[in-house]
């Protein structure tokens, strides 16, 4: 080590040498600046030696694999120089990581121009694709230390969004959530968790396994590692590497008490929480009936949900209303015209907020007025009351109005309620009804 040491000594000499007999002596020298051009020059050498080497031994050699033979060289000594607190050594080693950066950004660029897909790694339902080097360092999710963008890989899962080291891929033990939400029998979690307590749990992290306890010691290196961190909503208890302290809106909570509070939660949990957000999964009349009944903006946006339901049907058959898109008003409610019952996790969170009722009411608007304004095919769909001599029109969706469940003719609530729900129109359909004549009789 020491020869190796007076060696590059020796060449940061030369380089200095001929660097200063190229300059008039006129010009003024930074012993600081000029030591870090050598340093620097030397790195370039260094790398330039090994590369050399690399062609003769094998000619068809890429830029690619010509970038990692240099990284793997810049790493090994920055290894070698780690422990050194001399200032000469301190210079070589920026020299080397001022290197590094410098492969790892052309790395990069090469991908980019090459649009090179990189192999998926697949583990427990996992699809890790490999990162680029730009952003911020992340934490690895299995072996919970920062992963150096410039020099380690790491992996990304395009699902459930789990970060870890490319070498770390393979002890990932946690199911990917969109594995999950996929299975036929997956269903959300509507009742409010309680508290098991550690015992249930042996005393051990659900996910892996760490020991826990309640009874810290300050001074112990291992006390965070043993705090237990509840989940609000699994209701269990996890370490600190597997709960962040991330927090999320609990279903349960809202669906319950519509409680939309953030709440801690594992990281487990986090990102299945995340993933469903948008999904229709939340029943709300059949979850919590009453919820509907007390609260009155849940009431009115039931009834508009309904009305969607009604208007569907004349929006289908409307030329107008398909090269318009009128639908698409819904945007990301597109649900509400296939269902009067499912929300998503962000839609129960307007409701809470007040967000939801509002944007629903100026679709409301906008689809009556295309309805009966605006559309003369919509407006030759609509109904007269049979049981009444008021000729005004009426839809499915208008106030004050009765469904046949049969013939789904439209009339006045109160004329058909007086009527004792009697339809003529149903009455004239069994007149016209054909007979069934026995082919005996015939003969």
């Amino acid at each position: 080590m020491k020869n190796s040491l007076l060696g590059k000594k020796l060449i940061r000499d030369c380089v200095t040498g001929i660097i200063m007999s190229s300059v008039s002596s006129d010009v003024f020298f930074d012993d600081e600046k000029l030591q870090q051009g050598a340093d620097e020059n030397f790195v370039e050498m260094e790398v330039f030696d090994i590369l050399d080497q690399a062609r003769r031994e094998n000619p068809a050699l890429t830029r690619k694999e010509e970038i990692t033979i240099a990284v793997n060289l810049c790493k090994e000594k920055l290894r070698l120089l780690s422990d050194s607190d001399e200032k000469e050594e301190r210079t070589l080693r920026q020299g080397y990581l001022d290197k590094l950066i410098q492969l790892g950004l052309e790395k990069q660029t090469i991908d980019d121009e090459d649009g090179e897909k990189e192999e998926i790694v697949r583990v427990r339902g996992h699809s890790f694709v490999i990162q680029p080097i730009r952003g911020r360092n992340p934490t690895c999710e299995v072996c919970m230390t920062t992963i150096w963008k410039l020099m380690h890989a790491w992996r990304r899962c395009k699902y459930c969004g789990l970060r870890t080291h490319d070498k770390c891929t393979s002890s990932v033990g946690r199911m990917c959530a969109s594995s999950l939400v996929t299975r036929r029998d997956f269903s959300l979690n509507m009742n409010i968790c309680q508290e098991q307590g550690l015992a249930a749990q042996n005393y051990r992290c659900h996910e892996c396994a760490h020991p826990l306890s309640f009874v810290i010691c300050p001074s112990s290196e291992e006390s965070s590692t043993l705090e237990p961190r509840l989940c609000d909503y699994s209701g269990l208890y996890f370490c600190s590497s597997c709960h962040w302290n991330d927090q999320m809106t609990i279903p349960a909570r809202v669906l319950h008490n519509l409680d939309s509070e953030p709440r801690p939660v594992s990281r487990a949990s986090k990102q299945l929480l995340a993933m469903i957000d948008n999904r229709p999964l939340i029943p709300l009349a059949a979850a919590n009936p009453m919820l509907i009944k007390l609260n009155s903006s849940l009431k009115r946006i039931t009834r508009i949900r309904s009305d969607f339901l009604f208007m569907k049907c004349y929006f289908v058959s409307c030329r107008s209303a398909r090269q318009l898109r009128i639908l698409q008003y819904l945007c990301r409610h597109q649900h509400f015209v296939e269902s009067a019952d499912l929300y998503t996790m962000s839609e129960m969170r307007d409701i809470v907020s007040g967000k939801l009722l509002e944007e629903m009411e100026d679709i409301h608007q906008v689809f009556v007025k295309h309805i009966t304004e605006e559309c003369e095919t919509c407006k030759g769909n609509a109904f007269i009351c049979e049981l009444c001599t008021d000729k005004q029109i009426i839809f499915p969706f208008s106030d004050n109005v009765s469904m046949c469940c049969k013939c789904l003719a439209v009339y006045h609530h109160k004329c058909f309620e007086l009527r004792s729900r009697f339809c003529p129109r149903c009455e004239r359909r069994s007149k016209r009804a054909p007979v069934d004549i026995d082919p005996n009789e015939r003969l």
